[in-house]
């Protein structure tokens, strides 16, 4: 009873932590949350850290409210989490973090959340201990397993890292391994909660989550067929943002005009007017199911005119679009095309380069199709 009032203080203080980080969470499929089988895997898509307090909506549509276990990397209970993931960038966060690392309080909030950890094998890691690194993971999941036959539910992030390049990335096996070594072991069918989170990150100001819910599924097969199946179910369950939509658009103008040695100038109401119709199509083929769900907001002009400011505000300050002293009809844009183009590493892509991380987002549903839409629209 006292772990189950402090695991409910503490997703309140996450649900907090997403009200002033000014996140407006929007939680599609909540018909799925209610009358759950128990145990279940819950597997939502995994970007980045941001969009976790979000995720407390779904706890909050949860009935019942099932006990549960959260299997994470390996570094959540390392006594330096807060400092290693949130305290890069300035040297005063990463004293405040450091300090809050060594009272040892995430590390009573992640047992209370009955957090266990999975060693992640990095490639030299996994290199120079090959067998040992294989037995630990295999002790691991085995915990896992046992707690999900004794009725725990799981929170398993089936991609098994935030880095990327856009997009769906690989799915691990972990989720393979608990629903079919539960089944054999067990005789249990443990079913999935597949869940889709996409972030509208590319505009100033508060940010839009979009948290799409799949209906529980039970299946079993060989391992890479499973793994297929669920990352196909996550895609049928991805939201398109305008962010993705704008990314994208910019990006093409971006390849399309790479070789030239003029400035790319776009204006202001041209590149408006190429997104509305883009949105429309895009829209119409949501409708007729060619792609999965749309920001629905984005049908209608006013929202969609905030998100476009919001999102040309948002390239000034990265430096993908600069104020052109050109005297064009309103206000026009020089396109950075070799930061838009520049690529890097997985795992530095997302910081480095959002607008292309985005791009491929949308890109990924179907490049050749999607190619097509906006190629149609490309004139500035």
């Amino acid at each position: 009873m006292i772990r189950r009032l402090l695991r409910e203080f503490i997703i309140s203080c996450f649900h907090l932590a997403s009200i002033l980080m000014r996140q407006r969470p929007h939680l599609k499929g909540r018909e799925h949350l209610m009358k759950i089988p128990t145990p279940v895997i819950f597997s939502p898509t995994h970007d980045s850290y941001y969009e976790i307090p979000s995720l407390s909506r779904v706890y909050y549509s949860l009935h019942p409210k099932p006990d549960f276990l959260v299997l994470a990397k390996d570094d959540f209970l390392s006594g330096r989490y807060l400092a290693s993931n949130f305290g890069r960038k300035s040297f005063v966060l990463k004293c405040l973090f450091t300090f809050l690392d060594k009272t040892a309080l995430p590390f009573a909030v992640f047992k209370i959340m009955r957090l266990t950890t999975i060693h992640r094998p990095f490639i030299d890691t996994y290199a120079k201990k090959k067998e040992q690194v294989r037995n630990e993971i295999g002790n691991q999941m085995n915990r896992a397993r046992e707690s999900i036959s004794n009725g725990l539910s799981t929170l398993v992030f089936p991609e098994g890292t935030t880095w990327g390049f856009g997009g769906l990335k690989k799915i691990r096996s972990a989720v393979f391994q608990l629903v079919d070594n539960t089944f054999q072991s067990a005789h249990q069918k443990v079913h999935v909660i597949p869940i889709n989170v996409k972030v509208d990150r590319l505009v100033k100001g508060g940010k839009d989550i979009f948290i799409n819910i799949g209906s529980p599924v039970f299946f079993r097969c060989p391992k890479e067929e499973f793994n297929e199946r669920l990352a196909r179910i996550l895609r049928q369950l991805h939201t398109i943002t305008f962010s993705q939509i704008a990314a994208c658009y910019i990006r093409r103008l971006a390849e399309s005009n790479e070789s030239t040695r003029e400035n790319l100038v776009i204006a202001r109401e041209r590149f408006i007017a190429s997104i509305e119709r883009i949105t429309a199509e895009i829209g119409e083929m949501v409708r007729r199911k060619k792609l999965p769900d749309l920001d629905a907001g984005l049908l209608d002009r006013e929202y969609l005119l905030k998100k476009a400011n919001s999102f040309i505000k948002y390239c000034r300050k990265k430096g993908y679009l600069r104020l052109s002293p050109a005297e064009v009809k309103g206000e026009a844009f020089i396109v950075d095309i070799e930061s838009i183009l520049s690529s890097y590493s997985d795992r530095e892509y997302r910081t480095r380069n959002p607008l292309g991380f985005h791009a491929n987002e949308l890109l990924s549903l179907g490049e050749a199709n999607i190619r097509r839409i906006f190629d149609a629209h490309l004139g500035v």
